[in-house]
């Protein structure tokens, strides 16, 4: 199993004589961590695309250790969930077709992105019909700005869905992962409770964030909204709605909430509707530094709470071991 230091790779196998790219493996990522795990034999190529430093473990000693680390496993999953989510025409990097594995009723599509994703075996969605989820939307600052590249936009999506998934691991429930181009929407169903959902947010999100921004170039660092809000959610075969969706989107581009993260530049700003600030923020000791602005986005107009996320700061980070691993590896 290697861990990427530096340089970049590409994963390919051959197909009726011909090279297919499957993917790129840059730095804090892992290859060969699917074969330790199943202890098979792998068909993929790595190539390098330029000069690559490592750290090579063998397969045994890396079974051991995750066996030691049961917090190790979690990110390794969660990396190994984001690769089944970006395989062009759904190939794993043994170049077998990793969704025809996964039955039917065990995957989603996401509305604006046209891509199945694959949830949790074990974990058997229901329909939503108006029950009070917790609804979280991140949104990428610049996205779209002439001084990214193509290149930069794919690195940035595909560390924005695994920083969110690494962040909320242990939440078994989430029932939607919407992807939003410059962001992400996630629904969590009122079986897991939002205080949980905030804490795991505020002790993971700002180490993840600084690490991968320690990690990659300018053009292909994070500057990230995130808005919180809870209410009822409905979903059918197109995906999940309803007015709390609604409402966190204008949560997110609430004007003074942009200007204060330009003004600032922190890499992390969270926004609260007055529920959640009311009913969980308030009350937490380690939920302090949020200040109460306006948000006035189209026809909406209602107070909220933000909080600015200090970008050589990261709260909690020591608390939680995944988290601190998961910057070790970038």
């Amino acid at each position: 199993m290697i861990v990427i230091l530096s340089g970049r790779t590409k994963i390919s196998i051959e197909e009726n004589g011909r090279e297919r790219v499957l993917a790129e493996r840059g730095p804090g990522q892992l290859i060969g961590e699917r074969g330790a795990l199943q202890v098979s034999i792998r068909s993929a190529s790595v190539i390098a695309l330029e000069t690559v430093q490592a750290l090579v473990v063998r397969t045994g000693d890396f079974a051991g250790f995750i066996s030691a680390h049961p917090s190790v496993l979690d990110i390794v999953e969660s990396q190994l969930y984001d690769r089944l989510t970006e395989q062009p025409a759904g190939y794993g990097l043994d170049g077998t077709d990793t969704f025809s594995r996964i039955p039917a009723d065990e995957t989603i599509a996401g509305p604006r992105s046209n891509s199945l994703v694959p949830v949790c075996p074990a974990q058997h969605l229901q329909l939503l019909n108006g029950e009070n989820c917790t609804v979280i939307l991140s949104d990428v600052a610049g996205f779209g700005a002439r001084t990214r590249t193509d290149e930069d936009r794919r690195i940035i999506r595909e560390a924005l869905f695994r920083i969110t998934h690494c962040v909320l691991q242990g939440i078994s429930d989430v029932w939607s992962w919407d992807d939003r181009g410059d962001g992400l929407l996630t629904v969590i169903p009122p079986s897991v409770p939002t205080a949980k959902v905030i804490e795991q947010l505020h002790s993971g999100l700002p180490a993840a964030l600084q690490a991968h921004n320690h990690a990659y170039h300018d053009s292909a660092r994070i500057q990230l909204r995130v808005a919180v809000n809870v209410g009822p959610v409905a979903s059918d075969a197109m995906g999940v709605s309803g007015e709390a969706i609604i409402v966190t989107a204008r949560l997110v581009e609430a004007p003074l909430f942009k200007e204060a993260m330009d003004t600032s530049g922190a890499s992390l700003g969270v926004i609260a509707s007055t529920f959640i600030y009311e009913a969980v923020i308030r009350h937490s000791r380690d939920l302090t530094g949020y200040s109460q602005v306006q948000a006035d986005v189209k026809e909406s107009n209602m107070a909220a709470w933000m909080k600015l996320f200090d970008p050589t700061v990261s709260p909690h980070s020591g608390s939680n071991p995944a988290v601190a691993l998961f910057r070790g590896l970038q």
